[in-house]
């Protein structure tokens, strides 16, 4: 299914929804389940308290949606939706000490849910996955956030336009900074290994 196909389907499952098929929502959650639980782990870093934030913005869509004033926005509407209630868990966890308790080699904290890869080749990309984490992680909050949504995330610029409630201009040029910020930082850490 191509990205125009599949924006159909969003678009006629919202309006389905909203004229009482709550199977229409339990697909629009089929769809977007792994993208939002994986933005939801890149915040929190802990398997379980993603899957619990993820539920939550769920929850918060499925209770907003009568809402929803454009069926064809829905994708940007719940990834803003999304972002908000990152944003919040991570300074609650924040304040209350979550991430300083984590190891920063905790294998349970993915930048992305894996698919049916052998443990042999899971193993070869841990290392460098724990670099680029770290790297990620070192990064202020605005450089760390623009490169989840695009890079990990994969969502279009007006997309993320939409989400940060930000020009286009500014989408393009905060994401090539991160990505020079990002790139510098990996050859620092290259040229030290």
């Amino acid at each position: 299914m191509n990205k125009q196909e599949l924006a159909e389907e969003i678009t006629e499952l919202v309006k389905a929804f909203r004229q009482g098929d709550e199977q229409a929502f339990n697909r629009l959650v089929f769809l977007f389940q792994t993208k939002i639980y994986n933005l939801c782990l890149n915040y929190v870093k802990a398997p379980e308290e993603a899957k619990d934030l993820a539920q939550d913005i769920f929850v918060t869509a499925y209770r907003a949606l009568p809402k929803l004033r454009e069926e064809k926005k829905f994708a940007a509407w719940l990834y803003q939706i999304a972002v908000n209630h990152c944003r919040n868990r991570y300074k609650r966890l924040s304040r209350r000490g979550f991430f300083s308790n984590r190891s920063l080699d905790d294998p349970d904290t993915y930048l992305q849910v894996t698919g049916d890869e052998s443990p042999e080749k899971h193993l070869e990309k841990d290392n460098v996955i724990q670099l680029v984490r770290n790297t990620i992680n070192s990064l202020g909050e605005a450089e760390r956030e623009i490169l989840i949504l695009r890079d990990l995330q994969e969502l279009s610029y007006d997309e993320i336009s939409t989400i940060l409630d930000i020009p286009l201009g500014t989408v393009k040029s905060k994401l090539n900074r991160a990505r020079s910020s990002l790139k510098d930082r990996l050859k620092k850490i290259k040229q030290h290994l």
